[in-house]
């Protein structure tokens, strides 16, 4: 009795039968993980190339054009002074280069910082210094510093005087991945 099994043969064999078809499907995932990592790397790669375009930084601000003598001559020339709030100063310097809308139908011009001031004029201030009225005077609430931007000769100085206008300056640029919510303050963890 001891040489013969307690299983019979049939019961043995599609044991193994069912064992080995497991392993056979076993073999078989492998393909599904392959595409898994290709998809994985994909992913890793468009965030990575995503990581690498930059996107400008622009700050706004709003303002007059004015005549101003140019030095040693008679001749007045068009420059658009701008009003930024206090924290907008540290973006700004001069020799940026600026695009000014002027008028209420955009007429687009280009410039260049020529002066930021350092000092905070008050609204009642910049009313009385730049004889401000309507639109600019309800928009300016705040302290504020004044930029100067030289647009020159691509804006007549008789024509333009006194219109409202309006500038974007680029300051910089950011990575296009720091727009998503939640994603500035985790690359500004992984630069620090």
């Amino acid at each position: 009795m001891s040489g013969r099994s307690i299983f019979r043969e049939k019961a043995v064999e599609r044991y193994q039968q069912k064992h080995e078809q497991g392993v056979l499907l076993h073999v078989a995932y492998p393909p599904a993980l392959i595409f898994f990592w290709i998809f994985l790397l994909a992913l890793f790669g468009a965030a990575g190339f995503a990581l690498s375009i930059q996107v400008p930084v622009v700050i706004q601000g709003q303002g007059i054009i004015v005549e101003q003598k140019v030095a040693g001559q008679s001749a007045k020339t068009a420059v658009a002074e701008l009003f930024f709030s206090p924290h907008q100063r540290a973006g700004l310097h001069p020799g940026q280069a600026v695009v000014v809308n002027i008028g209420s139908t955009p007429t687009r011009v280009t410039g260049i910082v020529e002066q930021v001031d350092a000092t905070l004029i008050s609204p009642d201030q910049a009313r009385s210094r730049y004889k401000l009225q309507g639109g600019l005077a309800q928009v300016i609430v705040e302290p504020s510093f004044t930029v100067t931007i030289s647009i020159g000769s691509a804006a007549s100085s008789s024509v333009y005087a006194g219109s409202l206008c309006s500038a974007q300056i680029q300051t910089g640029s950011q990575s296009v991945l720091s727009l998503l919510p939640g994603f500035n303050q985790l690359l500004r963890k992984s630069e620090g």
